[in-house]
C-alpha cells in the first residue's frame, strides 16, 4: 500500500488538473449574449457595493465624461505609431460599439473590453482595449484595423 500510496495521489492530481481545464475552457467560451449576462450580473453586484479597488467597473462607465485615463506604456507607444491622440481615445471609448468576441471577461486582472469605431478627425478604424478600474480607465493598447503600422519600439 505505501508503494502504491505516490502512484494513486499523482493520479488524483491529474484528475483534479483535467477537471479545472475543462471548467475553465468552459468559461472562456461564451458566447455573447452569456457575456453580456455576466456583465450585468457583475454591475448588479457593483451597485450593491461588492467591489473593491482593484476590481472591474461595469461597461457603463465607458460612457462617463469625466472617467480618468490611464494609458500603458504599451497604449502610449502604439499610440504615437499611429497617429492617435488621447482625444480620438476618448471619442471612442464614449461612443463605440464593444466587441464581446474580442473581449476578455474572465482575464485575470480583471476584464478587458474591445472598443471599436471609428475616429471623427482622421476616419480611422480602431479597436481600444480598454480595462475599466474603479477610479479609471486603463487603456491596454490600441489598434487600426485597416492599417499595418511599423512599430518596431513596441515591443
Amino acid at each position: 500500500m505505501k508503494k502504491a500510496l505516490p502512484y494513486i495521489l499523482i493520479a488524483l492530481m491529474l484528475v483534479a488538473a483535467v477537471v479545472i481545464r475543462q471548467c475553465r475552457s468552459s468559461n472562456s467560451q461564451l458566447t455573447d449574449k452569456e457575456k453580456e449576462q455576466r456583465i450585468k450580473k457583475t454591475d448588479a453586484n457593483d451597485d450593491a457595493g461588492n467591489k473593491t479597488d482593484n476590481e472591474k467597473a461595469g461597461p457603463d462607465v465607458f460612457r462617463d465624461a469625466n472617467a480618468g485615463y490611464y494609458l500603458t506604456k504599451h497604449a502610449k507607444c502604439r499610440m504615437k505609431c499611429r497617429h492617435i491622440t488621447l482625444d480620438e481615445i476618448k471619442e471612442i471609448v464614449q461612443r463605440a460599439d464593444v466587441n464581446y468576441k474580442k473581449s476578455e471577461l474572465d482575464a485575470p486582472e480583471g476584464p478587458r473590453y474591445a472598443l471599436e469605431g471609428v475616429t471623427s478627425a482622421e476616419k480611422q478604424h480602431v479597436r481600444i482595449i480598454v480595462a475599466p478600474k474603479k477610479r479609471h480607465l486603463t487603456i491596454v493598447t490600441v489598434i487600426d484595423l485597416e492599417n499595418e503600422w511599423e512599430c518596431p519600439s513596441c515591443k
